[in-house]
Order: structure tokens, then sequence, then C-alpha cells
């Protein structure tokens, strides 16, 4: 293996090309994580990770004073130019070496803010207009993001029992978002001429309350709708080679796009006589979901759209043996939500947990598995159905043995050095 100051080098068709990474560089992460592990104060916290240097992440933090904070931890390079870090650079100059890493001051951070609470949902750190400088890029869609906050300022007081209930919460802001949108265009479309299809669309639609419970019957359509509505968006990045997108702009840019109703991006590449407006584009892509959904699922009001049969998760085996896994279990959320749901069934949140710092800790938590690795174990799959259905056990954290109740003690193994 050859290896350069920039990192390890790679042969490719196009020569040679080495691959720089803060993980191979890393001579700290370990020491900081013990030393996080051992803090008794938020202040405490926040001093030990300045020494974690990769992987990059976002640790949020509180103590039993009340004081939370949040700070991004890891090195972040500071390139030349315009510090963009998607490009392959010329490796035959020092003038593209790396210039240094960010001050820890100017990381993405906040403690013990106005607003009483601190959330993260992996949405894109900084404003760019605020602080254009690289961090990132490819960050998911804000909409768990913007849920999470919503739901924290409308409640001064959020219990255990709320924030349980918060990890499988049906609302969803991209519905809130597209969901108008659709339905305004449709209305301005039929003031013009009456399509029975598109009326029929908008009144299913107008139905639904923008939450994915799993007995809802109307968030197939929207998901087909704004599935059309992607794909005809952004058609003009369909390679002529291949047929296929080349990229696909996030459903941020998508929401943004919808303020400018004439954008030439609204407009379809197959219709030379025609020139699409974005009320065009939304009223056709409901027409045509409803279209498509009603011919894959049923009638609307058959059962077939039912989300508890469309959207499932899968909890497989890590060799991806059925019998040994768990898979259509219906979940209620969906992609955006707070419990995530890819459409695939096999991505989504896993670990669920709430603290209660008070003088003595509490917590409750819950995973999609069992305590047991042996399939034949009456604890293999246990905490499946609790994890589907959004409930959580209170953690026991005894000093001794003797602290267990007899109830929560099922077996005792006894180690003999003998």
């Amino acid at each position: 293996t050859y290896y350069t100051h920039r990192g390890p080098v790679i042969f490719t068709d196009d020569g040679p090309l080495s691959m720089r990474w803060t993980v191979l560089e890393d001579a700290g992460s370990v020491g900081a994580f013990l030393g996080a592990a051992r803090s008794q104060s938020v202040e405490q916290f926040e001093r030990a990770m300045e020494s974690c240097h990769a992987p990059a992440q976002t640790m949020i933090v509180a103590d039993r004073s009340g004081s939370i904070a949040i700070r991004a931890t890891g090195l972040f390079p500071i390139r030349p130019g315009n510090g963009d870090g998607t490009i392959t650079r010329d490796g035959t100059t020092s003038a593209n070496d790396w210039l240094g890493y960010w001050p820890i001051d100017e990381y993405p951070h906040s403690v013990d803010p106005e607003q009483g609470y601190l959330a993260s949902a992996n949405q894109q750190p900084i404003d760019p207009e605020v602080q254009d400088r690289y961090l990132g890029v490819d960050w998911p869609t804000p909409w768990r993001a913007m849920r999470i906050n919503e739901l924290l300022r409308s409640d001064s007081a959020v219990t255990v029992e709320s924030m349980t209930r918060y990890h499988t919460d049906p609302g969803n802001e991209k519905a809130n978002l597209f969901v108008p949108a659709f339905l305004e265009a449709a209305e301005r479309l039929l003031e013009e001429s009456h399509d029975d299809d598109l009326a029929e669309a908008a009144r299913l639609l107008a139905e639904w309350d923008r939450n994915y419970t799993k007995d809802n019957e109307r968030a197939v359509l929207f998901e087909e709708a704004l599935s059309l509505l992607t794909n005809r968006t952004w058609d003009e990045l369909i390679a002529t080679s291949s047929g296929r997108r080349i990229a696909t702009p996030s459903q941020t840019m998508l929401a943004m796009l919808l303020q400018f109703p004439e954008s030439p991006w609204w407009d379809q590449q197959h219709s030379e006589d025609v020139v699409e407006s974005r009320d065009h584009l939304l009223a056709s892509s409901l027409k045509d979901a409803l279209l498509q959904v009603s011919d894959e699922y049923g009638p609307p009001d058959d059962g077939g759209w039912r989300w508890s049969g469309i959207r499932h998760a899968n909890i497989w085996h890590l060799l991806g043996f059925p019998a040994l896994s768990a898979s259509e279990l219906p979940v209620q959320g969906g992609s955006g939500n707070l419990n995530p749901s890819s459409g695939t069934g096999t991505h989504g949140a896993s670990w669920r947990m709430v603290v209660d710092m008070g003088e003595q800790i509490r917590a409750w938590v819950t995973y999609p598995g069992g305590q047991s690795g042996n399939p034949a174990s009456d604890f293999y799959q246990d905490r499946i159905e609790q994890w589907v259905d959004g409930t959580l056990d209170e953690a026991l954290f005894p000093d001794d043995p003797n602290d267990l109740a007899p109830r929560d003690v099922i077996s005792v193994l006894t180690l003999d050095p003998e």
C-alpha cells in the first residue's frame, strides 16, 4: 500500500489518487470518549470532547444541574479556494493541500439557549447565509428537525410520557408544506376547467389529516403524488445517453421552488408545444397519483390504501435468514417522520431512550430485537412488538445485585474461578 502525507493511494484508470481522511489521522478520540464518560457536568463533557478528532458527530449533553449543550465534534478541514470537499484536486501541487482545521470556537455550538431546549435530526447545522464555509454536503431533509422543534415549542413542560409519544409521532412537516400546495393548485385549475379525476384526487387528499398513522388511508396518495412531482420537475437532469437522472435535488430545493410558479424547472422537456407552470405540474402529479395508486391498491375506501399494509419495517438477521428475521412490521411513520420509514423497510430509527435527569437518574428504553442472540430463546425477539407500538420499559441501574426486585431477576449465572 502506498501512503503519502495526503493519505493512502489507490490507482485508477486516470492515475493515482490519494485520499485524505481525518479518521486515518486520529489519535485522540478514544481518550475523548473516556473523558466524556467520566464527566460530571456539561462543561467537563465539552472540554473532554475537544480532543475528539474523528469521525465528526453532533453531540448533545445534559447534566443534573439543568444545563444543556450541543456542539459538533471532530476536525473540519479548511481547503484552498472555496473549500469544497466534494471535488478531486490536483495533487501535483502543494497549493491544494489542506490549510488546517476550523478553530473549535467556530463549530456549530449552543449552551443553555433561551428557548429551553436543543434538538438535532442530522439536518444542516449552520445556515449557509450566516456561515458559508464548507462544512459538508448532502444533509438529510429538515422535516424531522422541524417537527421536533414544533413539538417542543408547543409544550413548556415535556414529561416522560410525552417524550415517549414523540418517538412515534405521526406528524410530518413535509406533508404540512406540500399538501396545501397540491390542493391549491388543483383548486385553481378546476376553476379554469373541470376534471373529474383531478377533483376526486383533491377531495381524497383533503380528507387526510397529514398524520402517518397505521390506519390512515391517504398517505399513500400523497407519497405517490410527491414522487411524480419530483420526477417531472427534475426531468432536465435525465441523461440522454442512459435515460437515468444524474442527480436529484433535495426535497428542500423542491419546496423552495414552489415560491416560483413560472420557473423553467416546471416545464416538461417532452412537451415541446406546451410550457407547464408549477400549478400544472402539481395538479397533473396529483391526478396521475390517484390513477396509479388505484391501479395498484384498488379503490380508495376498500382497505387497500391502509398505511399498515403498505409501509413496513424489516428487522433482518445479520446473515439475512428470513426465518430468523422479523419482517413486514407495520409502522407509524414515514419518510421525514420522527419515526422514519424508508419505504424499503431497511432504514429507520432503532434505539429509543427517555432519561429523567433528576437526583436519581431514571431512564426508559426499547430497541427492535431482544436481549438474547439465541433464536430458540423467548428473549430473541421479545422487544419487537414494544418497539412497533412505541412503548418503553424502565431501565434498571442497580448498584448491587441485591438491589433488584425478585420480579426483575429471570436467571442467575454464577462464575466460579475454580
